[in-house]
């Protein structure tokens, strides 16, 4: 099943955040990415955001 969704809102409104959130729960995230992705954000001494799920696809 697809759903198409739109998320619209001004900069900083959490959008990256809940698509990281419904990917994380949706398990479309490996565990070594995710816990790639935990240890980048300790290394930079930075908190933990849903949103660099999303954000590391940029890559």
């Amino acid at each position: 099943m697809n759903v198409n969704v739109v998320l619209v809102g001004h900069v900083d409104h959490d959008k990256s955040t809940l698509i990281g959130r419904l990917l994380y729960d949706s398990e479309s995230i490996k565990d070594e990415r995710a816990e790639e992705i935990q240890k980048l954000a300790e290394e930079y001494k930075r908190r933990f955001e849903f949103a660099y799920f999303l954000y590391s696809f940029e890559d």
